[in-house]
């Protein structure tokens, strides 16, 4: 909850915003005609002097993450801070103080009185308050976080979404070195494999001991974390257990999915996430953390083109000059496997394009994330807008989708056409589906048969769905 204390113009302003953004607002204020206006609009509102100890005691105090001082005069807001101060020390709270400042003269004073941020300008904190309103959550994520591990006794399972990439991967390691700081040992696990090369890459250079879900019994774990992941259709998260922390930067139902600690924000990366979880825990980590951090933003945001916020942004600004700058260009350039190069030559060799929608069915490979790079790699041919490769791995159809159509979400397009299949979803310019192989009469037997059953049923309905190809229903 943010509690305002006293609202003039600047307060009024600031409510609004906060309430647009679905925040639990109350506000104290001394004038009775403005108490009544404030109620009148709907605002959570009561009437008292805020420099007194028992009116922050009867405003629910407690129950706010943050505190803002709008008051216009620096004496009151001195005395607000001191009956703040009292206040925590009766109760044992410790929330964020903003306060507000006439003359940038008293800012150091008034941070000695306990403010945690003073704004000089009354148009300048509306508008750094309302910018920096995803810092503040962080801030108070983090809070509720430690309380949480705190109460954990045992090991933890960091399980991190199947096939996990590089934001998945330094985002798990984050997490670990931040329950590690408060008493909380884990493991990190994955379902599925660790293929693409920036992948293994990572784990490598990091030295990294990931487990396998078909390595470890979950349930001999005490507690459990899902990151860069909300659901369990897309990690190793057994159905009869509740995970006690879920962070991630997935869009999700909220209804779907429950939680101790739920942190699920539409960022770029949830690596922005983590890093800001250790910033506010004041916890120190190496170069090779701050580095795979920052590389999670870079691969997930696909170097701040795709879904980056303001927060990606000022978090890898904040990652910077902790970097090695080495390792990051190894990472972010490791050299290809003979198998995936191989299967690009394959989607080369099959590939169609009508209306710039390009489709490949490269039949069956070693390790399906090298469908993946090659629908990446296949971008890049003249005249293709939009490419979507699918192959056979084990008893499993891979498709892989991408787009450069600023039309398209091809996330979204491949639900539509695949989820009565498999499971399928995605970003407006990277989707993916999987297929059991079962829903397909053929079998691999007659490989031929198979791969005309995947054409009609995956690359030629894609077709039709864009228009490229008209239906022959």
């Amino acid at each position: 909850m943010y509690l305002i204390l006293g609202c003039g113009d600047v307060g009024f302003t600031l409510a609004k915003k906060l309430r647009e953004k679905g925040e639990a607002i109350r506000i104290i204020e001394k004038n009775p005609q403005k108490v009544s206006q404030l109620t009148e609009l709907g605002f959570d509102t009561a009437e008292g002097d805020f420099t007194k100890p028992e009116t922050l005691r009867d405003s629910g105090i407690e129950r706010a993450e943050v505190v803002l001082i709008m008051a216009s005069n620096s004496e009151v807001t001195e005395r607000g801070l001191g009956a703040i101060n009292q206040v925590k020390l009766d109760l044992g709270i410790d929330p964020i103080i903003i306060a507000r400042s006439t003359d940038t003269l008293e800012i150091t004073d008034m941070k000695e009185y306990g403010a945690a941020e003073v704004v000089a300008s009354s148009e300048v904190l509306a508008d750094f308050t309302h910018q920096k309103f995803q810092e503040f959550r962080e801030r108070i994520k983090e809070r509720q976080l430690r309380k949480v591990l705190e109460r954990i006794e045992g090991k933890m399972a960091i399980i991190l979404q199947d096939n996990p990439d590089p934001d998945s991967i330094s985002s798990g390691l984050a997490l670990s070195i931040y329950a590690s700081a408060f008493g909380v040992g884990s493991d990190m696990v994955y379902g599925g494999q660790i293929g693409h090369q920036q992948n293994r890459a990572l784990v490598n250079a990091l030295n990294l001991n990931l487990r396998g879900a078909k390595e470890v019994d979950l349930e001999n774990y005490d507690a459990y974390a899902l990151v860069d992941v909300s659901t369990r259709g897309n990690c190793a998260l057994p159905e009869k257990i509740k995970p006690n922390i879920i962070i991630d930067h997935h869009s999700v139902v909220s209804e779907e999915i429950e939680a101790d600690h739920k942190n699920i924000v539409k960022v770029g990366a949830t690596a922005t996430l983590l890093a800001n979880y250790l910033r506010y825990g004041g916890i120190e980590y190496d170069e090779s953390l701050a580095t795979a951090l920052a590389f999670g933003i870079l691969t997930d945001t696909l170097n701040f083109t795709r879904n980056a916020s303001h927060l990606d942004f000022i978090t890898f600004e904040q990652l910077l000059p902790l970097i090695s700058e080495d390792l990051l260009k190894e990472l972010q350039s490791p050299p290809v496997s003979a198998d995936t190069l191989e299967v690009i030559r394959k989607a080369i060799r099959s590939s169609r394009v009508k209306g710039g929608y390009l489709i490949s069915n490269v039949g069956e490979v070693k390790d399906h994330d090298a469908i993946t790079q090659a629908a990446d790699y296949l971008l890049r041919r003249e005249g293709a807008l939009t490419t979507l490769i699918y192959g056979i791995e084990g008893e499993k159809i891979y498709v892989s989708g991408r787009t450069k159509d600023v039309r398209l979400h091809i996330g979204k397009l491949m639900k539509d056409i695949y989820s009565k299949i498999g499971s399928a979803g995605g970003h407006p310019t990277a989707g993916g589906a999987t297929i059991p192989l079962d829903a397909f009469d053929e079998t691999k037997e007659n490989m031929q048969a198979l791969r005309g059953a995947m054409d009609r049923a995956i690359g030629r309905k894609f077709w039709e769905t864009v228009g490229a190809l008209k239906s022959e229903r």
